[in-house]
């Protein structure tokens, strides 16, 4: 029976066959294989199995093969080392590949189209270019010129492939992030299924039941997490364990507000959005061509005559000219009145949180704000439709001002403006006020998904009128956050009477914040007349503005008779005076509210003795008061103590104050007992001195905390000894570590050798440099 070639293998049961065949042409048995297996030498560190079972599943196409075992059966059939090897590997991608379950409304990458996933149109020209006559047809997009980073981005979604990652890109708009991504996961992984969720609710439907080797597409990632719910973190973090890859693309801008800590009291609206962002390798790109890419550019002038044009353009960046972004701000600034009007209502719209196309009631009703009185009192008969006509216009047959939205063959939903001129507003009208009859159109021609942006945009502007009535919207419409904002901003405003008209109707919120008012204001009369009710929030803020005005008794009454929230608040007023008499009084009454405060009390004021002993009877909340002072004071020999009897907290704060203090000494004194976190530490502090020798003693010794910082040190001064010899011994940090630096430096005689020796990685990482040919030499 003749073999079939590797290169002709596309099923399971042609490569089951081959690599029989192969067993057969070596005259071994299932047990030979297995025998011939355990003679191999080791691999990672681990000597290579092919159980009887596995060898058997194998030949009768059971199963699509691990790459492992495929390689344990070519080494064991004698075809040995990757370059023999590499066309059966391939044949197990392609097999591997055409086996993979393909996701609802997935392509193959290599089928993606450009355009579709959020790539710019070109401009479209007629000059001739310089080597040859005009064209009549251009292709889509112009020819990809390589970009300076493109190793470094296609490295990141290599290393993404393996394991699964997160790879975001950002810059401004059309500086050709969208383009450069989508050059670099078709050469990285044309194979993978490509998933490009219409909306975040796709997205979180398919990260309930991830597929693997699917990239999921993410251009405009602010869109996504802006949708209604969300993308949670927890989401990216199963499709990333499901060896997910995931591709995004942001502003800078829109990445910078959502991972800033907001300030101390302040609400935290991007608390899941900035554990999101933390889980993604980030890649920025910058506005203008480096000198090597105009120089690649160059060379590509003379095959397509829009990148000849888009050079010769000296007064704005190469890849914005490619979109006709100048033109865009051209066309809107030197636009007629009325079109002007249109474009400028769409512009100030996206600009407070309209994302949705944009009704044409919505310009109809806003534009006439943006006119003068004359023009708004003798328009042009067909002043919207002319208007309409200027601002979808296509500018070089690349984008328009506003763009049509489908919502169905030959039927427009809305208009959207186009994200070069929205980036450009941002700048240019960022201190323009909205005239009314804007806010109005946007009250009322609005779509439901932008409704929380825009009423939240209402309030930092000072237009709560309309931000009210966009909450009542909300909350009609059963959000909590709606609901929430509304009564917030009603009670903000001292509005009484909508308050009351909402506590009447059952709204717990509202009656909430309504005893809130009225005790912030000392409105003791009404407060009475609801806690005579029984508004208990009314009877507790009641009893609070009597204790704070010398009148203990209902508070004291309450919290006698086991209100959990009167002991905590009268404790906190007595503590607040710091009468001690009282708070010693219901401390030896057994008040375990009255007995923390009250160690608290005496711990400021410097008496740790009962704080202590509350810690050392196990309460945790002492316990951790206790540490939190011991290390405010510096007092390292009693937060030793605690440490040495276990304390996590205090096993923290000792740490964390001896890298502050910089004492080597007491921190590898400590980390010898093996606290992760004081091995944290240690290994930081060492990094921040570039002491490289106790870091090369604690890598080669398996510490994980030490070889990752030792990585940064090493790229720096060229040396990856420490990191090859961790990777031979099958560190699953090193390996990715060392083959990205060798990708990075370009080595590929290095990457070669680590290819040979099994290292993690490394075949997949010289096979997509090689395919892009971006490594060239070891220089």
């Amino acid at each position: 029976m003749a073999s079939m070639e590797p290169g002709e293998i596309t099923t399971l049961r042609q490569l089951a066959d081959a690599l029989d065949q192969l067993r057969r042409d070596r005259g071994l048995s299932l047990k030979g294989m297995t025998d011939a297996a355990q003679e191999l030498p080791k691999r990672n560190g681990r000597q290579p199995a092919l159980p009887k079972t596995t060898a058997s599943d194998l030949i009768n196409a059971k199963s699509v093969p691990q790459q492992e075992t495929a390689m344990t059966w070519l080494a064991a059939c004698g075809v040995l080392g990757e370059q023999a090897q590499r066309p059966w590997l391939q044949a197990l991608d392609r097999v591997v590949n055409s086996h993979q379950q393909r996701p609802p409304g997935a392509v193959r990458v290599r089928d993606a189209r450009p355009r579709v996933l959020g790539v710019h149109a070109a401009i479209q020209v007629d000059q001739p270019v310089e080597d040859g006559p005009a064209e009549p047809d251009q292709e889509e997009l112009p020819p990809y010129v390589p970009r300076d980073f493109d190793s470094d981005l296609r490295t990141k979604i290599a290393l993404a492939g393996q394991q699964g990652g997160f790879v975001l890109v950002t810059g401004d708009s059309s500086v050709g992030k969208t383009r450069a991504l989508f050059e670099a996961v078709k050469t990285v992984l044309p194979d993978w299924w490509l998933l490009h969720p219409g909306a975040a609710d796709v997205l979180r439907d398919f990260a309930g039941h991830p597929a693997g080797r699917t990239v999921v597409w993410l251009d405009e990632l602010q869109d996504y997490l802006d949708f209604h719910g969300g993308v949670p973190a927890g989401d990216v973090r199963g499709m990333i364990e499901a060896r997910v890859v995931l591709l995004a693309t942001c502003w800078p801008g829109e990445r910078t507000r959502r991972v800033a800590l907001p300030a101390a009291g302040e609400p935290d609206p991007y608390a899941n959005d900035r554990r999101l962002l933390g889980l993604a390798d980030v890649l920025t790109v910058p506005g203008t061509l480096s000198a090597h890419e105009l120089r690649r550019a160059e060379d590509l002038a003379r095959t397509d005559r829009r990148i000849r044009v888009a050079l010769d353009t000296p007064d704005a960046g190469f890849t914005q000219v490619m979109a006709a972004g100048p033109e865009l701000i051209r066309h809107w600034e030197h636009a007629p009145p009325y079109a002007k009007a249109v474009i400028t209502a769409a512009l100030d719209a996206r600009r407070v949180g309209a994302h949705a196309p944009l009704t044409r009631d919505y310009l109809e009703t806003a534009a006439p704000g943006y006119l003068t009185n004359r023009q708004r009192a003798t328009p042009p008969p067909r002043w919207l439709d002319d208007a309409m006509e200027y601002a979808i216009e296509i500018l070089h047959g690349a984008t328009a001002a506003l763009c049509p939205a489908a919502a169905g063959m030959g039927a427009i939903a809305g208009y959207q403006v186009a994200d070069y001129l929205h980036q450009h507003a941002l700048r240019a009208r960022r201190t323009e006020h909205l005239p009314d009859t804007a806010w109005h159109a946007l009250v009322h021609h609005h779509h439901l998904d932008d409704t929380k942006r825009i009423a939240d945009n209402a309030v930092r502007r000072g237009r709560d009128h309309e931000a009210i009535t966009l909450y009542k919207q909300l909350a009609d419409n059963n959000s909590w956050h709606g609901h929430q904002r509304l009564v917030e901003l009603l009670a903000e405003r001292g509005d009484l009477e909508q308050l009351r008209e909402r506590a009447a109707n059952g709204d717990e919120y509202a009656i909430n914040k309504l005893v809130d008012l009225l005790a912030e204001r000392g409105d003791l009369g009404p407060l009475r007349e609801r806690a005579a009710n029984g508004d208990e929030h009314a009877i507790m803020r009641l009893s609070w503005l009597l204790a704070k005005r010398g009148n203990w008794e209902p508070m004291r009454e309450r919290a006698d008779n086991g209100d959990e929230h009167a002991m905590v608040a009268l404790a906190e007023l007595v503590a607040e005076r710091g009468d001690l008499g009282p708070l010693r009084e219901r401390a030896a009454n057994g008040d375990e509210h009255a007995i923390v405060r009250l160690a608290w009390v005496l711990a400021e004021r410097g008496d740790l003795g009962p704080l202590r002993e509350r810690a050392d009877n196990g309460n945790w909340r002492a316990s951790i008061q206790l540490v939190d002072l011991l290390a405010e004071r510096g007092d390292l020999e009693q937060l030793r103590e605690r440490a040495d009897n276990g304390d996590e907290h205090a096993i923290v704060r000792l740490a964390r104050l001896l890298a502050e203090r910089g004492d080597l000494e007491q921190l590898r004194e400590r980390a010898a007992n093996g606290d992760e976190y004081t091995i944290s530490k240690l290994v930081g502090l060492l990094a921040e001195r570039g002491d490289l020798e106790p870091l090369r003693e604690r890598a080669a010794n398996g510490d994980e905390y030490a070889i990752v910082r030792l990585a940064g040190l090493l790229a720096e001064q060229g040396d990856l000894g420490p990191l090859r010899e961790s990777a031979d011994n099958g560190n699953l940090g090193a390996a990715p570590t060392l083959v990205n630096l060798l990708v990075e430096k370009g080595m590929v005689e290095q990457l070669e050798r680590e290819v040979a020796a099994g290292t993690v990685g490394a075949v997949n990482a010289l096979r997509h440099a090689q395919q892009s040919r971006l490594l060239t030499s070891d220089d």
